[in-house]
């Protein structure tokens, strides 16, 4: 088997073919090249010794480093839905594996998922998809999840020293996908996670809270109906006897609520409007660098 490997050397990204190959002296297996590929974004099919041609590495690297790569996620976009209709979990993971060698984790998330996801709900608010085959699409997606979060858990980066982050929603919210892939996510850059979603009642929450003692609360609302109940849930947290910690609200759910100016019993509150996966981990160090100074709602 063969890899494609990129260098960045001074803004720009240059490919090496190489393989693996046993090391006697050594007794360990050492990466070989095979080939100098030159730039990135200019590596074809025809620069591949034939031999390497079908490996699956080296063509998931030329269609997701060319000046294709629109036009490659585009077809791997519609790929995933017709796969998430079908209930194909296999062969989501096997997408997941193709795109994330490159990419990453986010970029699958924010790129593809998302995407994807949202164009379930589309068609299903068009008519297009009857409502067991969205249910379909919506078990597939939190399977191919469930997944991903647990080969992450296999390989934690985690330390004693870590952030420790609570995610839940607000009793009645029973969409969970989301603070699934944010939990994959945020244990992938090392943080202590636990994941209590879908809909717990307030003082559940609170009493977790309590056990788990995290230096972050985060919230998620998928439908704006869920807001009173989301409300209910943060005046508990700020007037139980826990030492309440900084406290993010995010999903598409808030996207409709104007927020105004906050006092000071809502100091610790801060709502992610407009926020993508990629903008979490700003919001996450910045309400915790000062502790409870946290004043001000993050807009994009």
């Amino acid at each position: 088997m063969v890899f494609i490997r990129a260098k960045k050397v001074k803004g720009h990204s240059y490919a090496y073919l190489v393989r693996n190959v046993w090391d006697n002296k050594n007794g360990r297996v050492r990466q070989e090249i095979v080939k100098y590929l030159g730039r990135s974004s200019k590596v074809a099919l025809e620069d591949i010794p034939k031999e390497f041609q079908k490996d699956p590495n080296v063509v998931t690297f030329i269609a997701c480093h060319s000046s294709d790569a629109e036009k490659m996620e585009f077809t791997m976009k519609e790929e995933m839905l017709e796969l998430l209709i079908r209930n194909d979990t296999n062969s989501l993971v096997d997408i997941f594996e193709r795109y994330s060698q490159f990419f990453g984790l986010l970029k699958f998330y924010e790129r593809l998922l998302a995407p994807v996801m949202y164009k379930v709900g589309e068609l299903w608010k068009a008519g297009k998809l009857d409502v067991a085959t969205e249910h379909v699409c919506s078990n597939a997606a939190h399977t191919l999840v469930k997944i991903i979060n647990e080969r992450v858990s296999r390989n934690p980066v985690a330390n004693r020293k870590a952030l420790k982050i609570l995610i839940c929603t607000p009793e009645g919210e029973y969409h969970s996908l989301g603070c699934m892939v944010i939990e994959s996510f945020l244990r992938s850059k090392g943080y202590c996670v636990s994941n209590i979603a879908p809909s717990v009642p307030s003082d559940a929450i609170i009493a977790f809270a309590g056990k788990f003692n995290p230096d972050l609360i985060m919230i998620s609302i998928t439908l704006d109906e869920n807001i009173g109940a989301s409300k209910k849930l943060i005046n508990k947290i700020l007037e139980s006897r826990i030492s309440a910690p900084p406290i993010l609200i995010g999903g598409i759910g808030i996207e409709s609520i104007r927020i105004k100016n906050q006092n000071d019993k809502l100091k610790k509150v801060r709502f992610l409007k407009g926020i993508k996966l990629s903008g979490i981990l700003p919001s996450i160090r910045e309400v915790t660098k000062n502790g409870a100074k946290v004043s001000e709602t993050i807009k994009k």
